[in-house]
């Protein structure tokens, strides 16, 4: 075997090693580290429902579809589009929630038709996932889904009873003050501020969506024509 040979090998050898460890290290960090992807489980519908209830309690909802997921194609969307669109946010919808039917309460009131979006952006320490709740328009409920920022506790306790109150025309510093936690405040804000534009692109085909949802499903309490 000649020198070149030999040094050839050698160096598809090491790239071929370099491969493996990268493969390993990527399947470890996905074991430990899992990309996060929304889905429409029990402990969403539980948050959905707090914030917008449906009437009929989470676990009833979750069950019987009272609170849906909603696909690109069933009301129109685009969510990479408009991801990519908007970019600028520094921040990103992640999924589309909608309730296709519910009970009125005990003030008349229901919930029925309203919507929810899911947003991300980049706070302190991590992502912060935030649900931001729709109807007629309006924002009538935010929380928030996931985080691991390590000056959240530093936040206002009523911020997001403050934001389903009456949303914020300003900065939400401007409304909120100095917390603590101003980068984890600015996530909350970008998230909440591009579901806002997205429920005023979208917010007509949503609400048609989930008419036709309701009627396929023949409720009686479902979204009116």
């Amino acid at each position: 075997m000649t020198k070149s040979l030999s040094n050839a090998l050698k160096s598809v050898l090491v790239l071929v090693s370099i491969a493996v460890v990268c493969v390993g290290v990527l399947a470890v960090c996905n074991m430990f580290f899992p990309t996060y992807k929304p889905t429409l489980d029990l402990e969403t519908a539980k948050l959905i429902d707090k914030i917008c209830p449906t009437g009929v309690g989470y676990k009833r909802a979750y069950k019987e579809k009272y609170i849906v997921m909603l696909d690109d194609s069933e009301y129109g969307g685009d969510l990479a589009g408009f991801n990519k669109a908007n970019k600028t946010n520094k921040a990103e919808v992640l999924a589309v929630y909608g309730e296709p039917k519910g009970e009125v309460d005990g003030d008349g009131k229901s919930n029925v038709g309203a919507f929810i979006v899911e947003c991300k952006s980049e706070g302190n320490d991590s992502d912060v996932v935030i649900l931001v709740a729709f109807k007629d328009g309006a924002v009538v409920g935010a929380t928030c889904k996931k985080q691991n920022e390590s000056y959240w506790n530093k936040l206002p306790k009523n911020l997001f009873d403050e934001i389903s109150k009456e949303y914020p025309s300003g900065s939400f510093k401007s409304v909120f003050g100095s917390t603590g936690a101003t980068n984890s405040l600015r996530a909350i804000e970008r998230s909440c501020n591009l579901a806002v534009k997205f429920a005023g692109k979208y917010r007509e085909k949503i609400s048609d969506a989930l008419q036709k949802i309701a009627l396929g499903a023949g409720s009686d309490t479902g979204v009116s024509a």
